[in-house]
């Protein structure tokens, strides 16, 4: 890492807050609040801003009165009605490699009407089903008919409704639920993918069926957000940290025009996500910072407000020390899931970042911002101090700081100055 060259302004901000110290390191030479360029697309993006927590919201059938969205809310994934409050963006849901949300067609109407269509295991009978669900079909997403069908089925009904983004969810960059082949019009079998669920003939599928939904959605004025979620941080049989993965992963966060990602900070519900899998997703968040975004956090409790405002401030303090302008945060418990949560740590507002994020040592990272400063420890194991600027800082709970503090392991804090 090298030392970024910041503006005049920025260090007479950071020496006026006793900042600067010869062991920081900025993450990126020149990333600080406000660096992103606007977007090119010329396609619908969300309207976001370089200061506080602007919020996501993911599905929205429990959310009665969407007024709530007010001056919080810049994007709905998969919203029932294209209409939404003046700033708010909304998208229309369908699955990547499914015919959800059209439960019309059955299995029995693909095995009927289109039985080429069908992707199955390697034991060439059973359909490659997702999660198991076995209402939607696996289809064979590099057939032109199919193509044409999902689009004039699944998309095109959408923009008629008014829709200006397609949200594309369950997006598979490894070959997860075992896609092998298909049967041919003569019902001969065509073998497309191995065992391996990183077999560069997915890969390649995968790549070229995200630009084809991408350049038919701005063929229609309408932009797609992806849900590409990173299974570095999953302690299962799905985990991938892998250079081809993460490789993989990238290319389809690039071609998307606002990414999902449903991990987050705390590893879909179940941890926080601390040590080396922490560094690989911070790594991965700036690299894709001036990406229109949505990171989701899954609390470990059925209600959020069940879950522990230290983990609260964790979601929020991760946040604000990655985030620029274009990222938009969503965080939910189990059961609150696709209902508007009024979580008191997402008000957060220190102002806007004048500097990257700078990490202090072997551990702790740091981001000032005008009227605070954020601080993230993601060991799993070991405390870490750190020297606040003079004055006293306040955290979202109402906890004074000032001085020299010790930042426990697993532990977020946004402080905002007295």
């Amino acid at each position: 890492m090298r030392l970024r060259r910041m503006s005049s302004a920025a260090v007479i901000v950071a020496v006026g807050l006793g900042m600067l110290t010869t062991t920081a390191q900025a993450a990126e030479p020149d990333s600080a609040g406000g660096s992103c360029p606007p977007p090119a697309s010329g396609v619908p993006l969300p309207v976001t801003r370089d200061h506080g927590v602007l919020q996501a919201q993911v599905f929205d059938r429990q959310v009665p009165d969407p007024s709530v969205y007010a001056g919080r809310v810049g994007f709905v994934w998969g919203a029932l009605k294209a209409a939404q409050p003046a700033g708010v963006l909304a998208s229309s849901y369908v699955t990547a490699f499914r015919n959800a949300p059209a439960r019309q067609y059955t299995p029995e109407w693909f095995r009927t009407n289109h039985p080429d269509w069908i992707e199955y295991t390697a034991d060439r009978t059973t359909p490659a089903w997702e999660f198991n669900n076995q209402v939607y079909t696996p289809i064979d997403i590099s057939n032109p008919e199919v193509r044409q069908w999902f689009t004039t089925n699944l998309i095109d009904p959408a923009l008629a409704a008014g829709f200006t983004t397609i949200a594309v969810d369950n997006i598979g960059v490894r070959n997860d639920f075992h896609v092998s082949g298909h049967y041919d019009k003569d019902g001969n079998w065509v073998q497309q993918f191995g065992a391996d669920p990183k077999d560069p003939a997915w890969v390649a599928d995968v790549l070229d069926w995200l630009r084809y939904l991408r350049d038919y959605a701005h063929a229609h004025g309408a932009s797609v957000a992806f849900n590409l979620t990173f299974n570095g941080s999953l302690h299962d049989e799905f985990q991938d940290k892998s250079p081809e993965y993460l490789a993989a992963l990238d290319q389809m966060i690039d071609i998307s025009d606002i990414w999902l990602n449903e991990q987050g900070f705390t590893v879909h519900r179940v941890e926080n996500v601390v040590d080396d899998e922490w560094q690989i997703m911070f790594d991965l968040l700036r690299r894709h910072r001036c990406k229109p975004s949505v990171i989701m956090n899954k609390l470990p409790t059925d209600y959020w407000y069940q879950s522990t405002p230290e983990q609260r401030q964790w979601v929020v303090a991760n946040y604000l020390l990655y985030r620029e302008s274009p990222a938009m945060l969503e965080s939910t418990g189990r059961k609150d899931y696709a209902g508007f949560n009024e979580i008191p740590e997402m008000s957060a507002d220190l102002g806007t970042a004048i500097t990257p994020p700078v990490r202090r040592g072997p551990i702790l990272w740091t981001r000032l911002y005008r009227d605070g400063i954020t601080i993230v420890n993601p060991s799993s194991a070991q405390p870490s101090t750190v020297d606040l600027p003079a004055g006293t800082y306040t955290d979202l709970h109402g906890v004074h700081y000032t001085g020299t503090i010790t930042v426990p392991a697993n532990t977020g804090l946004v402080l905002k100055r007295s």
